[in-house]
């Protein structure tokens, strides 16, 4: 039988994208929950990173530009892009969604603190699944990846590939690269039970007594062969761009994030994005995603989510 499964997102800003996962979640027939921690986190614990070595997502570019708290991209702490109003909505209408949020002007202790806060009251063992709100999986790969874990319940954690799209149609899809690094991408499940306890967020460091619950776990070979790849979106909009360079530090994200738009694939990402280390390639994706936007009137419209995404079709 599959364990039950407590989806945790942390978030500010998340629309259009966030509105994907609670209509994909409805379909499942295992049970589940999501909880939800809104606001801004202070550049504290892990976010700012200033004693990390490994290349990881975030490059040490950064670390020299040193991100900040993007004041004009919140309000209180909170979100401006119709965040807060839809998650107040369903959390209305869904008794499966809980939020978490500080008082208006507060702002968390870091993103360890949100997470902590979605995962606090676990009162059995529960397949814990981080998805934040650009990151896009299907109903049946969720049900496959529960059943992979009831099949073999030693497992403890799941490593995923993503693709990994730096506009709407524009997307990364390699291994070993920029969104696809292959040390902490993408930890994303954990087999957890009462009383673990995070460490940090970037990387996610679930632990139990100490211990990281990544000791026995599924590797992305093992996932991919189950279909297990999922869309992630994490520079497929323009407010996604402002505030990355802004808080994460990454200088001239939003110039040129706007030149990338406007180039031919395929190209080297590293031209365009100064924090990239490597040759990743950005190809142009011509179908299949999840989520399509149209370019004339910006709005964002989503497949079905209860089937697997179709294999991308890329320019050659």
């Amino acid at each position: 039988m599959a364990m039950p499964i407590r989806f945790i997102t942390i978030v500010l800003n998340g629309m259009p994208l966030l509105r994907y996962h609670l209509p994909m979640m409805r379909q499942l027939s295992i049970p589940w929950e999501w909880h939800i921690a809104e606001g801004l986190a202070v550049l504290r614990h892990d976010t700012a990173w200033p004693r990390r070595k490994r290349w990881s997502w975030h490059h040490p570019l950064k670390l020299r530009s040193r991100g900040r708290l993007p004041h004009h991209l919140h309000r209180d702490g909170r979100s401006i892009d119709g965040t807060s109003e839809y998650l107040d909505d369903i959390a209305k209408s869904e008794p499966r969604v809980r939020l978490f949020r500080k008082p208006l002007g507060q702002f968390w202790d870091g993103k360890r603190e949100m997470l902590r806060a979605t995962s606090a009251d676990l009162g059995t063992e529960t397949l814990l699944w981080q998805i934040d709100c650009d990151e896009l999986w299907t109903a049946r790969q969720i049900a496959t990846a529960a059943a992979m874990f009831a099949a073999r319940p030693h497992k403890t954690a799941a490593f995923y590939w993503s693709r990994c799209f730096v506009g709407p149609t524009l997307l990364v899809d390699g291994r070993y690269c920029w969104g696809n690094n292959g040390f902490d991408q993408w930890l994303r499940t954990w087999r957890a039970q009462p009383g673990d306890v995070w460490q940090s967020c970037q990387p996610p460091l679930l632990t139990r007594r100490g211990v990281p619950l990544t000791y026995n776990n599924f590797g992305h070979a093992e996932t991919e062969a189950q279909g297990l790849v999922f869309e992630h979106y994490p520079f497929a909009t323009e407010l996604q761009a402002a505030f990355k360079q802004n808080y994460y530090g990454y200088p001239g994200a939003l110039r040129n994030w706007r030149r990338l738009q406007q180039a031919e694939p395929p190209l080297e990402l590293r031209n365009f994005f100064s924090w990239v280390p490597d040759t990743s390639r950005v190809e142009r994706s011509l179908g299949g995603a999840l989520a399509h936007c149209d370019t004339t009137t910006g709005e964002w419209s989503f497949a079905s989510a209860s089937s697997s995404p179709r294999t991308m079709r890329r320019a050659a």
